[in-house]
């Protein structure tokens, strides 16, 4: 019988898992991951929530094996009709500074759930210092300061996101901020302690400490398999490692040759269809406009388009 093994069980493992399921696989389908049952990954940062992308009957009712499991050693598929599948993500990049292990990152549903327990408890203060004001970190001091927390949000830049939001609106974002209660630093972080930080030179007193300062593609398992890395799992257009055509690579860990890496979560799902068409044999699928959204304080967001080609803005005010 053929079979598909996914690795990884975020929005492209799952939508992968789906999609085949769907289209009527004939083979068999296994999913592993260390965290176990799939989930979504937005809810972390904008709720602290665990939302389940279906229960796990649904594996049950449609013979998904589901492994929880940590994938170290693969091997590259025996037989002609059988596909291994990248969809391993991405992990945290390191805060390379003295004292960096003091600040904890938000990047899976366990790191959600300890910061969800300090912050309705209080058992270590309420005072936040969050580094880094992309998606995440901006996500998150909302829904800190939301939880009662005095935060206080680091960034490197006055306009966060410009690179998808444009100059102007990533300024008005951010400083969105302080209306809600936030305090906004503009520098850098040199130095940690359990609890505070130096910024700029200057002391910042802290109970909790969360690092969002990036991620770095997943590709320990592809190294090992000998496939082509850099900057991402290198991919073809039908999501083939250009290395083996029978293991494919989807989301936030391929990377599509000559392309840029997308980082994104409508991408991962679009990697997940093409990546079924490819296993099936279909007509490759048609490829979406870029957005994505973010939802902080009482605001959710949206963008459509490629903002960085942007020459001006129209700004409209419903009166």
């Amino acid at each position: 019988m053929p079979s598909v093994h996914i690795i990884g069980g975020g929005v492209a493992g799952y939508t992968l898992a789906r999609h085949l399921v769907q289209q009527n696989y004939s083979g068999s389908i296994k999913i592993s991951d260390a965290q176990g049952l799939p989930y979504d990954r937005p809810p972390l940062s904008k709720s602290l929530q665990f939302e389940p992308f279906a229960p796990l009957s649904w594996y049950q009712d449609n013979n998904v094996g589901l492994i929880q499991e940590e994938v170290e050693r693969l091997q590259l598929p025996q037989a002609a009709d059988d596909w291994v599948v990248l969809a391993t993500g991405t992990r945290p990049k390191a805060l390379e500074i003295p004292g960096g292990h003091h600040a904890r990152s938000l990047h899976s549903a366990a790191d959600a759930a300890w910061i969800s327990e300090v912050l309705e408890s209080g058992m270590f203060g309420q005072r936040v210092l969050v580094i880094g004001a992309g998606l995440v970190g901006a996500e998150f001091a909302s829904t800190a300061k939301m939880l009662g927390a005095q935060v206080t949000l680091v960034s490197n830049s006055n306009a966060p996101l410009a690179h998808v939001l444009g100059q102007e609106l990533a300024e008005q974002l951010h400083a969105d901020h302080a209306n809600h209660g936030i305090t906004t630093v503009t520098g850098a972080v040199t130095e940690l302690g359990p609890n505070h930080a130096l910024v700029n030179g200057q002391r910042h007193e802290a109970e909790l400490i969360v690092a969002a300062i990036g991620v770095e593609p997943e590709t320990a398992l592809a190294e090992q398999l000998g496939l082509e890395v850099d900057d991402g799992i290198l991919v073809d257009a039908q999501q083939r490692s250009l290395s083996c055509p029978q293991v494919l690579a989807i989301g936030d860990a391929a990377r599509e040759e000559h392309q840029p890496r997308t980082v994104h979560w409508e991408a991962a799902m679009e990697d997940a269809a093409q990546a079924a068409a490819t296993i099936m044999g279909t007509d490759p699928v048609q490829r979406s406009v870029p957005w994505f959204w973010s939802d902080r304080h009482e605001m959710h967001v949206e963008t459509v388009g490629d903002f960085s080609q942007a020459a001006s803005t129209v700004t409209r005010l419903n009166r």
